[in-house]
C-alpha cells in the first residue's frame, strides 16, 4: 500500500532523529548482504503491475505540538488535528531477462489538507534498479531513486513548507572468490533537498563508499566484517563569525555483521560496530560511539510472524543544540493471518533519545535534551478480492521530554484503499 509518508502511515510517526536513523539503516541493510546466486525470475504474470490508491488520514496532533503550546499563536489554528486525502497512481515492473533483473517503480500522489491547507502538495517515489549477474562469481547492483514526501513536525512544530526531496545513487559488485568467500566494493550518493526556503539550510548531500567481506555458510547464512566512509556536506551553509554549525563532515562506520538461519522458522541478523564523526571547522561537535542492533524473526506457525529488534544507533541531531542523536529501544511487530483474507499487524515500539554534541545547553536551558519515544499501532489488511485490498490503520505516539516544549501526544487513525490492474 502506497503511503501518505513514511513518517505517518507506516505505523506511525517518527521524528527526524528516527528517520535519519531509519536511512542509516537502510544503506546498511540494501548494500549488506547480495546473494551468491542469481536472482528470483519473476512469472510474466508479474512483470507490469499498475495499481491506484487512495488514503484517508486523521491526526490529533499533526504538527506535534505539546500541550503547553497555544495552536493559534504557532499555527493560526484553533485545532491542533488534521484530516488529510491523498490518491495514488503508479506502477510496479518486475522483468528478469536471463540472469539480469530490472525492477521499476513509480507513482505520483497528490495530497490535500483539511486545516492546514498551505501544505497540500504533490509528492512522487520512483526506483530503478537492475540486479546484474556475470557469470556465476560476480553480481551487483545499479539503481538511482527519487522521492518527494512531507517531513516530520515533530522538532519543527509548526505549519512550514517541510516537502523534502530524498535522492540515492548506488552501485556496487560482489565476487565470489571462494564457495564461502566474497567480497562486494560498492559507492552510494544520498541528495536531501528542501522545497522551502526557510528549510534549504539543511539541505544535505553525502558520497559514500562500502567494502564488505562475508563468509557465506552452507547453509545460507553470513559473517561479515563491513566499512562505510563518507563524505557529507550541507551546500546551503556558509561559515561565518558567530555560526555554530558546521557544513561539512567525514563519517567513518565499522562493523562485524551476520545473518544467522538457525533453521527454516528462526533467522537472527544484526550488527556491532562504531561509528566516528568529524567535522570541518566545530570540534567541538564532533561524536563517536559504539553502535549494535540485533534483529530477530521467527515464524512462529504458518499463521504468525514476530519480529523482535534491540537497538543503539547513533545518527545526525542536525539542530542547533545538538550534533547527534544516541537512540537506544525496542521494536516488536505482531504479524497475523488470521484468514487468507484478513491480515493483522501490531507495531509496539519504545526508545530513549539522548540529544548530544551540542555544547550543554537546549533551547530551554534545561541541558541537553532528552527523550522517551513510544509508538503502538494496529494495521488491519482485508482483501475482499486478490486485485482490491483495504487497510484501517490506528497509532499512539508518545513524547515525554526533559524540554517541556518538546513533549507531546498524538492519536491516528486512516484506512488505505488500493486496486491493483
Amino acid at each position: 500500500m502506497v503511503s501518505l509518508s513514511s513518517d505517518y502511515l507506516q505505523y506511525g510517526s517518527k521524528n527526524n532523529a528516527v528517520k535519519n536513523q531509519y536511512l542509516l539503516s537502510c544503506f546498511l541493510l540494501l548494500l549488506g548482504g547480495m546473494p551468491s546466486k542469481s536472482y528470483a525470475v519473476a512469472s510474466p504474470d508479474d512483470t507490469i503491475k499498475p495499481y491506484v490508491a487512495a488514503t484517508l488520514l486523521y491526526d490529533s496532533n499533526f504538527l506535534r505540538l505539546s500541550d503547553s503550546a497555544d495552536p493559534v499563536a504557532l499555527t493560526g489554528q484553533s485545532d491542533k488535528s488534521e484530516f488529510v486525502k491523498q490518491v495514488t497512481a503508479g506502477f510496479d515492473l518486475d522483468w528478469t531477462v536471463s540472469r539480469q533483473h530490472f525492477i521499476v517503480k513509480a507513482n505520483v500522489n497528490q495530497n490535500w489538507f483539511q486545516n492546514f491547507t498551505t501544505l497540500d502538495y504533490t509528492g512522487w517515489d520512483t526506483l530503478a534498479q537492475w540486479n546484474w549477474q556475470l557469470g556465476n562469481n560476480l553480481d551487483g547492483e545499479i539503481g538511482y531513486s527519487n522521492a518527494e514526501a512531507l517531513g516530520s513536525f515533530g522538532q519543527l512544530n509548526g505549519v512550514l513548507d517541510n516537502l523534502i526531496n530524498s535522492q540515492r545513487y548506488f552501485a556496487n559488485g560482489g565476487y565470489l572468490f571462494h564457495p564461502n568467500g566474497k567480497i562486494k566494493l560498492g559507492v552510494f550518493r544520498t541528495e536531501r533537498d528542501f522545497d522551502g526556503t526557510s528549510r534549504q539550510f539543511s539541505n544535505n548531500a553525502e558520497n559514500n563508499a562500502q567494502a564488505d567481506l562475508q563468509y557465506l555458510s552452507p547453509t545460507g547464512s553470513t559473517l561479515g566484517l563491513q566499512v562505510i566512509a563518507t563524505d557529507g556536506e550541507y551546500p546551503e551553509r556558509d561559515i561565518l563569525p558567530g555560526s555554530t554549525q558546521d557544513n561539512a563532515y567525514t563519517r567513518m562506520h565499522y562493523a562485524l555483521t551476520w545473518d544467522w538461519h538457525s533453521n527454516s522458522k528462526t533467522r537472527i541478523d544484526g550488527l556491532v560496530g562504531y561509528v566516528q564523526q568529524d567535522y570541518e571547522n566545530f570540534g567541538f561537535r564532533n561524536f563517536d560511539d559504539i553502535i549494535a542492533q540485533l534483529t530477530l524473526n521467527w515464524q512462529a506457525s504458518e499463521k504468525t510472524v514476530l519480529d523482535l529488534s534491540a537497538r543503539r544507533l547513533v545518527s545526525q541531531a542536525d539542530n542547533l543544540f545538538s550534533s547527534f542523536v544516541l537512540t537506544q529501544g525496542i521494536w516488536f511487530n505482531f504479524s497475523w493471518q488470521a484468514t487468507p483474507k484478513i491480515a493483522l499487524k501490531l507495531p509496539i515500539s519504545y526508545q530513549e533519545q539522548d540529544y548530544l554534541g551540542g555544547g550543554g545547553t537546549s533551547a530551554a536551558g534545561i541541558g541537553q535534551q532528552k527523550d522517551k519515544v513510544t509508538n503502538v499501532g494496529l494495521n488491519v489488511m482485508y482483501h475482499p478480492v486478490d486485485s482490491i485490498s483495504i487497510g484501517p490503520v490506528l497509532n499512539f505516539e508518545n513524547r515525554d521530554s526533559n524540554n517541556p516544549i518538546a513533549s507531546y501526544e498524538s492519536k491516528s487513525a486512516g484506512v488505505n484503499l488500493q486496486a491493483d490492474f
